[in-house]
């Protein structure tokens, strides 16, 4: 979970020095949270404070990627919750793979869903 610029506050030296290229702590922190500045631009900055933005700045979702390495899709690795926030870089994908060489009825067999009734039969 994202951190609040007043949580980031909180794990700063509070020197307020401006060697970050910001006035105050706080305004800093505010860069932070909004994702506009690193927190290595703070030389104070303690190696706990770094590991704990680093954290929070994980995506809560690792990393998979399926295919060749020319047709690759990537899905996951994403911090945003919300379309308009941010531009997704590995935007969501399906893929169905369908062998031809299977008569009908053994295809339909074949596409069962979670709970037992095929994809072509009614609900």
């Amino acid at each position: 979970m994202p951190l609040t610029a007043l949580d980031i506050y909180k794990i700063l030296p509070k020197t307020n020095c401006g060697e970050c290229g910001v006035p105050t702590c706080l305004a800093f922190a505010m860069q932070l949270a909004t994702k506009k500045a690193s927190i290595d631009a703070c030389p104070y900055a303690s190696d706990d404070a770094k590991a704990t933005l680093a954290g929070a700045a994980a995506p809560p979702i690792r990393l998979v990627a399926c295919g060749p390495k020319d047709r690759r899709i990537e899905l996951g690795k994403e911090t945003v919750l919300f379309r308009h926030e941010e531009t997704f870089y590995h935007p969501p994908a399906i893929a169905v793979r369908v062998r031809t060489d299977q008569p009908p009825d053994e295809l339909r067999a074949a596409w069962r869903c979670g709970d037992g009734t095929s994809m072509n039969s009614p609900t």
